[in-house]
């Protein structure tokens, strides 16, 4: 890898790991994307000088999440890894999944017998607001991408 490469590879694992998520999920990241194609795990562990274990289980958690997609070849028993064609879609798709989940545990905590002391209902009112207003600015971009990538116009970041 180029310097500038592994510098991209390294301040991405700096970043997953500052998010709390592992610092070789981030590089493992950081790696696919700069790759052209796909990768096989034990490509990926020496170029990222890790164990395979290690990528496995983060590129495993990362294909359940939808930031990476396996594939095979016939023939060859090993896994690949490569990005998929929508991840900005993906990524998008995620945080609108998280905001609402968080919506469904802000109206809880509205029906609480708590909430009925004005400062704190006004609190879940304002915060309701804002995780509506964050939700409705996703899914307008969710949607763009879709209209981009259905006009051939950039919605394919790979």
């Amino acid at each position: 890898m180029r310097a500038t490469d592994e510098q991209f590879v390294e301040k991405l694992g700096r970043f997953f790991e500052a998010e709390g998520a592992p610092r070789t999920a981030g590089r493992l990241l950081g790696l696919m994307l700069l790759t052209p194609g796909e990768l096989a795990l034990d490509e990926i562990a020496e170029r990222l000088q890790v164990s395979k274990a290690s990528v496995s289980t983060n590129a495993r958690q990362m294909e359940v999440s939808g930031v990476l997609e396996r594939c095979s070849h016939p023939g060859d028993r090993r896994d690949y890894y490569r990005i998929p064609h929508d991840i900005a879609a993906r990524l998008l798709d995620r945080h609108l999944d998280r905001i609402r989940r968080l919506n469904q545990l802000l109206e809880e905590g509205a029906a609480t017998e708590a909430a009925s002391d004005e400062r704190i209902g006004e609190r879940f009112r304002r915060l309701e607001r804002f995780q509506a207003c964050a939700a409705g600015a996703l899914e307008s971009a969710v949607r763009g991408i879709g209209a981009a990538a259905g006009a051939g116009e950039g919605g394919d970041v790979s």
